[in-house]
């Protein structure tokens, strides 16, 4: 990553996997992850969450500072990513969402779980998608085969295949929430796929946040229910996001949250004047497209998948 070394950033996490957690798409077993921390730590300045805030705050910030963060609340980074960091004396943020601790979790990890254990591969589950999603939107379909500009589509997450771009874009442009759940739904069927037969498997518990916190690591909203499209809801909708998660961060850990990340890398101005009236005091892109420091709500990330790459360089 020397090509980045003049923009202090953090490295984004996500999923896990060890004989438990199953491989998928983008995760990361326990020794690539601390050999991925070794590599990061040899060619940067690897700080602490709160020294991260701390230097930040102050702008003493060196251009070869990083932190690490780690996005969803997932039950793989307490049980794979939290240990290595405990034995390596590493604090770092964890932004969680708050709809999975209400029971009533967003489906997001769910159908990324199924497409990750009920196909051959990922490239097997999207041919399926794309077909399934063609037959029940015919029209649609058509009209985002005209309109999809894939050079220019996510092209601030290069790690994206062009398969998992035209997914996301059939998610979250073409077929939006409602009906894009109605082609999983029925794709789930199809396999006999059992949604609640997994809940447990997938996010942290009240527990497991309170081990988090215990060993020093910074807690931080990611939204209450996760939408993949934040930015265009509307004012109150997003106000109502963030003041749900925030009151349950706050009631369940006795803190008030003061760092948060953007679900998907996606927000607008609404979203920037709701965080600051909650005085939140740093806040996480999901990508480096701009890789200078914007504002204290808008600090670029490296995906570790672009991390990963560059050590196999």
């Amino acid at each position: 990553m020397t090509h980045r070394t003049n923009h202090t950033h953090a490295v984004m996490f996500h999923h896990f996997h060890n004989e438990y957690h199953p491989v998928g798409q983008g995760s990361l077993s326990a020794k690539k992850f601390e050999e991925m921390i070794d590599w990061l730590s040899g060619r940067y300045s690897l700080l602490d969450a709160n020294e991260y805030i701390y230097k930040f705050n102050n702008k003493i910030l060196n251009s070869d500072d990083i932190c690490l963060t780690f996005d969803d609340a997932l039950l793989c980074q307490s049980d794979i990513a939290a240990p290595i960091l405990k034995r390596k004396k590493i604090q770092a943020f964890f932004f969680v969402y708050s709809s999975p601790f209400m029971g009533n979790p967003d489906y997001l990890e769910i159908y990324r779980y199924f497409r990750m254990t009920e196909f051959q591969s990922v490239d097997d589950f999207y041919d399926k998608f794309f077909y399934k999603t063609q037959t029940l939107f015919f029209n649609d379909y058509s009209f985002a085969l005209l309109n999809y500009n894939y050079k220019e589509y996510l092209k601030a997450f290069p790690f994206y295949t062009e398969n998992d771009k035209w997914f996301r874009y059939l998610r979250d442009v073409t077929l939006g929430k409602e009906r894009y759940e109605e082609v999983m739904k029925v794709l789930m069927a199809e396999h006999g796929f059992r949604p609640d037969a997994v809940l447990k498997k997938l996010w942290m518990n009240d527990k497991s946040l309170d081990g988090l916190l215990l060993d020093g690591h910074v807690i931080g909203l990611h939204s209450y229910s996760h939408p993949t499209t934040l930015h265009l809801l509307d004012k109150k909708t997003q106000e109502e996001e963030y003041s749900k998660n925030y009151t349950h961060l706050s009631d369940l850990l006795n803190m008030t949250p003061f760092a948060m990340s953007h679900p998907c890398g996606n927000y607008n101005d609404d979203t920037l004047g709701i965080l600051n009236a909650k005085k939140i005091e740093i806040g996480f892109r999901s990508n480096n497209s701009v890789r200078s420091i914007k504002s204290h709500l808008e600090i670029p990330r490296d995906d570790h998948a672009n991390v990963l790459k560059e050590m196999d360089e």
